[in-house]
């Protein structure tokens, strides 16, 4: 018996600008000087960049909230619908 407790990731996910997947996703960035790891929604980060903005071009221009440095990661997570939801 196999338990699984962590759901799948859709296979076809693939994030390049932050119009992908019309926003339905969130997005971890990350400081590689100390690990600081803050979440964020593209449509914050549209409004600053545009819709039509790459991922890793907003991801070299931001810069840590705690030490000031501008070596950011991003990585783009699918939300995952709220309990009990049901689609019909």
């Amino acid at each position: 018996m196999v338990i699984r407790t962590i759901r799948p990731m859709a296979k076809n996910f693939q994030i390049e600008k932050l119009a992908d997947e019309f926003g339905q996703y969130e997005l971890y960035l990350k400081c590689e000087s100390h690990l600081h790891e803050r979440r964020t929604t593209p449509h914050l980060l549209a409004n600053l960049c545009g819709r039509d903005a790459k991922l890793i071009d907003v991801a070299r221009r931001l810069r840590c909230s705690v030490c000031g440095q501008k070596k950011c990661t991003a990585r783009a997570v699918p939300t995952a619908p709220p309990r009990g939801y049901k689609s019909h």
